[in-house]
């Protein structure tokens, strides 16, 4: 009976163990399902700079913060450590703006959008560079950014540290304009065309190779109406199916914040309005990692059946 009542408390620590790690893997997997946007051009509701996360079945946003005096935010990228970077832009495309267009990396408190230290203006051997989006490399950690030349207007891919300094990859050679890696390490990338005027004429989901910014493949992208023409602001893949999340907007229309899903085969289908503002980018924040809490408070609970173990030995050896 006494050995009996002992497995029942061995039973019952196991179950309590097991219990603890499903709710730490049940909160990483909802952590890694967090869709996070960075707001490219204000609302009467948000202002741009602001760090919101996005419902995927509505589209709806909630604003989490502000990172200092943040203007404006064209990239937004996570590594796998939960670091979000964020990327900023001095103006507007000429000649709606001014030429020289530079950006600086900031590094961003994703539980309330404070920035973390100094922004690094963003150089490529040593010139101010502008960045449009970010991407992390799964894998690696590495930060890849997107660039438009202000003469061509064709977009080059980068490498950038942690301290601004970007590596050119290689031009794409088209007028892209986001980055998003899948988590097998596909880099995705749209773009779009536009005639003498400036009025856009189609819309292009590509792969790229991110060593040097090569197109691999070229999808035209269709809109929920088959003639509609988007704006697409950022891209990022979902990590548990690989569907894209993009910030998008009729190209008529001048800001809006809304959120496609985007298919491999150029689908886009409308998710709902942040009702915050324009997004310059999303990206899915990573997997939690069990907190040091949580992992002392499983050592403790295999102490506990080690020890029970150990004593239901002993008494088996002992006279009775």
């Amino acid at each position: 009976m006494k050995d009996l009542r002992e497995s029942n408390r061995l039973i019952l620590s196991a179950c309590v163990v097991a219990a603890l790690l499903f709710l730490v893997s049940r909160d990483a997997i909802a952590d890694s399902l967090t869709l996070f946007g960075g707001v490219g051009k204000g609302s009467p509701v948000g202002a741009a700079g602001d760090v919101i996360t996005i419902n995927q079945t509505t589209g709806a946003g909630t604003i989490v913060g502000h990172p200092d005096a943040i203007t404006g935010l064209t990239g937004l990228a996570f590594d796998s450590a939960g670091t979000l970077y964020g990327s900023t832009i001095s103006g507007s495309l000429p000649p709606t703006g001014p030429p020289g267009r530079t950006s600086t990396l900031v590094i961003i408190n994703p539980n309330n959008g404070a920035q973390i230290g100094l922004a690094h203006n963003i150089t490529a051997g040593g010139t101010p560079i502008s960045i449009t989006d970010l991407a992390v490399q799964p894998g690696t950690n590495i930060l890849f950014g997107t660039s438009l030349d202000e003469v061509t207007f064709t977009n080059s891919i980068y490498t950038i540290d942690p301290t601004g300094v970007a590596l050119l990859e290689g031009n794409t050679g088209v007028t892209g304009a986001t980055l998003g890696f899948a988590p097998d390490g596909t880099l995705y990338m749209t773009s779009a065309t536009f005639d003498e005027t400036g009025a856009q004429t189609g819309i292009f989901l590509h792969t790229l190779d991110p060593n040097t910014g090569t197109i691999l493949s070229t999808t035209p992208v269709h809109g929920p109406n088959s003639t509609d023409l988007f704006h697409i602001g950022g891209l990022a893949v979902r990590p548990t199916d690989g569907l894209l999340f993009v910030s998008a907007r009729p190209a008529d229309v001048a800001t809006e914040g809304d959120v496609y899903t985007l298919t491999a085969t150029g689908q886009l289908t409308f998710v709902g309005d942040t009702g915050i503002g324009d997004l310059g980018d999303v990206d899915f924040r990573p997997a939690a990692v069990a907190e040091p809490a949580t992992f002392a408070l499983l050592v403790t609970w295999s102490g506990i059946l080690g020890a029970a173990r150990w004593r239901r030995g002993n008494d088996r050896g002992r006279p009775r």
